[in-house]
């Protein structure tokens, strides 16, 4: 679901709730609604207590996605420039409304972060860049926030963050049970249960993602591997693209670059996007085709066992999606004020036997708690996903679902039309891209270039992909398509069985 989905089922279902994040350390205190937590786990910040890896820590996908929410909410910020504390997750607030094009008054003048001024430069310990990276490193490799994501294999397993939770279901399991647990502690101190309801608004973003239609049969993980295998070079020529198409609108938008040597300009426009991108996941074809067949699910609903409809991000208000999810949150929260009053009681309970308890005193049975017996469940008579092709030409004009209709290569297209979330996001990669092109250290010179590079960048990548998205996919992929195409790309070559390997010396 889109954050403020999240924020709203949150809300709702809470009463309006606000709960304590962080621990109150340097004398300052971190509130925030329980629907802000339930939008900022899991899309924004694992719902850990693991610390966030520095600039020491090597490169990677798993770096770039550390930092837990109660770690960061934990440690005192300094009004929005100082990256890994409290600072993060208060950026993260305005990241989601900014990019879903909402306003959050906290942050107007006299608002509560009203005074909060966030690095948005090319440096790469800028607050809101670090919050924005960690969001597209947990975005691909989310596989955990679908109910059968499928699996890892090979081509993928390594390119990106490790899931921690394995499915939604899963994820919200885990988290809900830290919830009680936390409930129970604070129960027999005769303590508030907002820090255990907070736990709770962290699980509950697995739990409202499982009543999204988008993540209910969509194998996110299987998709990626699948088109990781036909196209292992994806990435690399991706990169190579982005690079040569903003070096040659850049050439046109800031004429005085034509006078560099040839070649000059495109090599540190490739050096630029791979410093901008160092560390970051491996995107592949199946990451896009993902997103596609997610959204198509969302958009157009799936019938559900039993009766009703059940649609997904952007359209949480039909069918009876919002209806089933409140239930299933409102269920949660119960769950854990059951969990309090129990350590309340005095009675000695932990791990397995407080869960039980729980689950007697709310009537949930076969080993579920009552949040997770309302996880829909999609009709057989939905037409099945066709993501699977011999190649990409193939894939593009076939239906998205079933034998007839729309194409995957027209939701595609769709996908990447001006406003909408995907091509918004790649056109916001534009200003990082520009801050790793090593300009001339001269302020005016440099902010005019930056500016230049940035709208080269949108020019010649972002338009032209947006305007001719098969055009764009082709070049990249090789005209050969399929296991076939291997030979031609460079650096690979075929190996035994389904994997690729690359050439030594490549």
């Amino acid at each position: 679901m889109k954050a403020q989905e999240h924020r709203v089922l949150g809300d709702v279902a809470s009463a309006g709730a606000t709960v304590e994040l962080g621990d109150g350390s340097g004398g300052e205190r971190l509130v925030l609604g329980f629907g802000d937590v339930v939008a900022l786990s899991g899309d924004y910040f694992y719902p850990t207590r693991e610390p966030a890896l520095g600039s020491w820590a090597a490169p990677g996908p798993d770096a770039l996605a550390s930092g837990g929410l109660f770690t960061l909410a934990a440690l005192p910020g300094a009004h929005g420039t100082a990256p890994g504390t409290r600072d993060e997750v208060i950026c993260a607030l305005r990241v989601m409304a900014e990019d879903q094009g909402l306003t959050d008054p906290r942050f107007d003048a006299g608002g509560e972060f009203g005074e909060f001024r966030f690095d948005t430069g090319p440096s790469e310990t800028s607050v809101e860049q670090r919050v924005r990276d960690r969001f597209l490193a947990l975005g691909a490799s989310n596989d955990d926030h679908f109910v059968a994501p499928g699996g890892r294999g090979s081509a993928t397993e390594g390119d990106r963050a490790a899931p921690r939770f394995g499915s939604a279901p899963a994820g919200y399991r885990l988290v809900h049970q830290l919830a009680l647990d936390e409930a129970f502690r604070l129960g027999r101190l005769g303590a508030d249960v907002s820090a255990a309801m907070a736990r709770e608004a962290a699980a509950q973003h697995y739990l409202t993602d499982a009543f999204a239609a988008g993540h209910v049969r969509t194998p996110v993980a299987a998709i990626r591997e699948f088109w990781q295998l036909r196209y292992p070079w994806f990435w690399e020529q991706l990169q190579r693209k982005v690079a040569a198409d903003t070096a040659a609108a850049l050439r046109e938008l800031a004429r005085p670059l034509q006078l560099l040597p040839s070649g000059a300009l495109d090599g540190r426009a490739l050096s630029a996007v791979r410093s901008r991108t160092a560390g970051f996941p491996r995107i592949s074809l199946g990451d896009l085709l993902a997103k596609v067949f997610h959204d198509w699910d969302n958009r157009q609903g799936l019938r559900l066992e039993g009766g009703g409809m059940l649609f997904g991000d952007g359209c949480l208000h039909h069918g009876d999606t919002s209806k089933l999810a409140l239930a299933a949150c409102r269920a949660g929260i119960d769950d854990v004020g059951v969990a309090h009053r129990l350590g309340a009681s005095g009675r000695q309970l932990g791990g397995e036997r407080l869960y039980q308890a729980v689950r007697d005193l709310t009537g949930a049975e076969d080993g579920a708690f009552a949040a997770e017996t309302r996880i829909p469940r999609p009709s057989d008579e939905n037409p099945g996903q066709n993501w699977r092709a011999r190649d990409v030409d193939e894939l593009w004009d076939a239906p998205i679902v079933g034998s007839t209709g729309p194409t995957v290569g027209g939701a595609v297209s769709e996908a990447l039309e001006e406003g909408e979330e995907l091509a918004s996001r790649l056109a916001r990669l534009g200003q990082g891209i520009a801050g790793s092109l090593g300009l001339p250290p001269l302020p005016g010179l440099r902010a005019w270039l930056g500016a230049k590079a940035a709208e080269a960048y949108r020019h010649g990548f972002v338009d032209k992909l947006m305007a001719d998205p098969k055009a764009s996919v082709l070049e990249v992929v090789g005209r050969g398509g399929g296991t076939d195409g291997a030979l031609e790309a460079p650096g690979y070559v075929i190996a035994s069985g389904d994997g690729r390997h690359r050439r030594p010396g490549t």
